[in-house]
C-alpha cells in the first residue's frame, strides 16, 4: 500500500550493478525533528487530501547503543482507509554513522484484530529476518542476506535521504514488505527545481520489478524527490494507481 511507502515510502539487492556503494551523509542537527506531509488522491478533475503524514528523525538508543530512531504516522480520511485497509505505524532504528538499518517494526491493526510487520538486522550474522503476521493469519517468515540493499519501507526512506546517490546511476535493490522481498531499481534521475520552486532538489525513481504497493498489484513506480540542502528533506513522492495517483508534498 502506498503510504507505507511515503513515509514511510523502503529498497534493495540480489545482483548489485556495478556502482560503488553510496556512501552516507551526516545528519546534521537540523534533519532532526518531525516533517509533515499532505497526501492527495488525483484522478482526471478529482485532486483531494486523503491523509496526513508524520515522520520524525531522532538521536536515540538500541540496545544500549547510540542510534537514530525514527517514526512514521498516517492519519488517514475514512474513505482512504479502504486503500490501507488499516492505519499506519512504523518505527526504525539505524546505526549513526554509516546510517544501517537496525530494527523496524509496523504494527497491523483492522477492528479488534492485531498483526505486525517486523524487521530484525543481525549485523554479526549478516542477514536480516522479517515477520509478517497478518490479523488472523499464519505468519510468513523469511531470512535474507544483509547486503547493504535490502530494507523495509521505513528504512528506505533514510536510504534515499542521506545517501550519496551519483547521478544517472542504477542501483539494484530488494524491499522487504508484505512478507515478501521485492526486487527493485532506484535511479538518481538528477536535479529537478521545477516540481518544489524555491528548493534545489534532486528526482529519483523508484521501479518494483515484481509487485507493487497496493493490493491491486498497482503503484510499482515511485518518483521521490530530495532537497540537496543540508537537512536533506523527501519533499515528496508520486505513484499511478490503477485507478489516478497519489501525490505526497511536504507540508513543513
Amino acid at each position: 500500500m502506498f503510504p507505507k511507502t511515503i513515509v514511510l515510502s523502503a529498497l534493495l539487492l540480489f545482483g548489485l550493478s556495478n556502482v560503488p556503494a553510496p556512501a552516507p551523509k551526516a545528519v546534521p542537527a537540523e534533519a532532526l525533528g518531525p516533517v509533515k506531509y499532505e497526501v492527495r488522491y488525483i484522478l482526471k478533475g478529482i485532486n483531494t487530501k486523503v491523509a496526513d503524514v508524520a515522520i520524525s528523525l531522532e538521536d536515540s538508543k538500541w540496545n544500549g547503543l547510540n542510534a537514530l530512531h525514527s517514526h512514521a504516522k498516517i492519519n488517514a480520511s475514512s474513505v482512504f482507509r479502504l486503500f490501507m485497509a488499516a492505519e499506519y505505524i512504523a518505527d526504525a532504528y539505524f546505526t549513526t554513522g554509516s546510517q544501517e538499518p537496525l530494527y523496524s517494526i509496523n504494527p497491523i491493526k483492522k477492528g479488534k484484530k492485531e498483526g505486525k510487520f517486523e524487521c530484525i538486522y543481525d549485523r554479526d550474522a549478516k542477514v536480516v529476518t522479517s515477520e509478517f503476521a497478518p490479523p488472523s493469519a499464519k505468519p510468513v517468515t523469511g531470512t535474507y542476506p544483509l547486503d547493504g540493499r535490502t530494507m523495509d519501507l521505513l528504512s528506505l526512506l533514510q536510504y534515499v535521504r542521506f545517501h550519496d546517490i551519483p547521478v544517472g546511476s542504477t542501483l539494484d535493490m530488494h524491499l522487504l514488505m508484505k512478507g515478501k522481498c521485492v526486487a527493485a531499481t532506484l535511479v538518481n534521475q538528477g536535479p529537478d527545481n521545477d516540481k518544489f520552486p524555491g528548493q534545489s532538489s534532486e528526482r529519483l525513481f523508484l521501479k518494483m520489478l515484481e509487485m507493487g504497493l497496493m493490493e491491486n498489484g498497482s503503484g510499482n513506480e515511485i518518483t521521490v524527490w530530495r532537497s540537496t540542502n543540508e537537512n536533506r528533506l523527501i519533499l515528496g513522492l508520486e505513484t499511478t494507481l490503477s485507478s489516478g495517483a497519489i501525490s505526497v508534498s511536504f507540508a513543513e
